[in-house]
C-alpha cells in the first residue's frame, strides 16, 4: 500500500506526524509531494519533497493525505486540484485535517458529503464552504473522505488507520490511541 502526503509552505507538521509514523510502521510506503522541491512547515523546518505534484499519478497511490496550515497561498494551484480530483474520481482515500478541507472545497469534491474543518468560519475560506455539510464532530468519514479538526490529530490518524486496515484488531487500535495519549504508563 502507498500513501502520498502533499506538503506546502506553512503546513502543520504535528497534524500528520502521528499518522505518518503509524503508516511507516505498518509497512505502508510514504511519499511526499509539493509544488516546489522544498517547503518550510509551521515549525520552521525545511523539508525536501520526494516528487513535484505534477509528477504524481493518483493510480500509483492508495491515499492522499493533506495537513492543515495556511492553504490560501496555494488553494487554487491546478496541479494540486487536479490531483485531488483524480483521487476522488478513482474513489481513493483522501485524508485532510484542519485547513486542508479548503483544498477539497476548492477542487469541488465536497459536494453534499459531510466534512470537518477548523477553518469554515474564517473570512478567507467561508465562501469555499457556503452551502456545504459541515459536521460538528472532530473527525468525519464520508465516502472516501476523512476530514478532521486540527486538534484531533490523534483521532484523525486512528480514523485513517482504521480505514486502511492497519490495526490487527480493536485492542491494537485502542493501544495505539493510549500510546499517543501517553496513557500506557504502568
Amino acid at each position: 500500500m502507498k500513501a502520498l502526503f502533499f506538503l506546502y509552505d506553512g503546513y502543520v507538521d504535528w497534524e500528520i506526524s502521528p499518522l505518518s509514523y503509524m503508516l511507516s510502521v505498518s509497512d505502508i510506503e510514504v511519499t511526499t509531494t509539493a509544488l516546489s522541491n522544498e517547503v518550510v512547515h509551521a515549525g520552521n523546518f525545511r523539508v525536501r519533497a520526494d516528487l513535484p505534484v505534477e509528477a504524481c499519478d493518483s493510480a500509483d497511490y492508495d491515499i492522499l493525505v493533506i495537513p492543515g496550515g495556511e492553504p490560501a497561498p496555494v488553494i487554487r494551484e491546478e496541479h494540486l486540484l487536479n490531483l485531488i480530483r483524480a483521487f476522488d474520481k478513482q474513489d481513493k482515500w483522501i485524508a485532510a485535517i484542519c485547513g486542508a478541507p479548503a483544498f477539497l472545497a476548492s477542487a469541488g469534491i465536497l459536494r453534499d458529503r459531510n466534512f470537518t474543518t477548523s477553518v469554515a468560519n474564517e473570512p478567507e475560506y467561508v465562501d469555499y464552504f457556503k452551502g456545504m455539510d459541515l459536521s460538528e464532530t472532530d473527525v468525519t468519514v464520508s465516502e472516501n473522505l476523512i476530514t478532521a479538526e486540527g486538534n484531533a490529530y490523534i483521532e484523525f490518524a486512528v480514523a485513517v488507520g482504521k480505514e486502511l486496515n492497519i490495526f490487527k484488531d480493536r485492542e491494537d487500535e485502542l493501544e495505539t490511541v493510549l500510546y499517543f495519549k501517553n496513557q500506557l504508563r504502568g
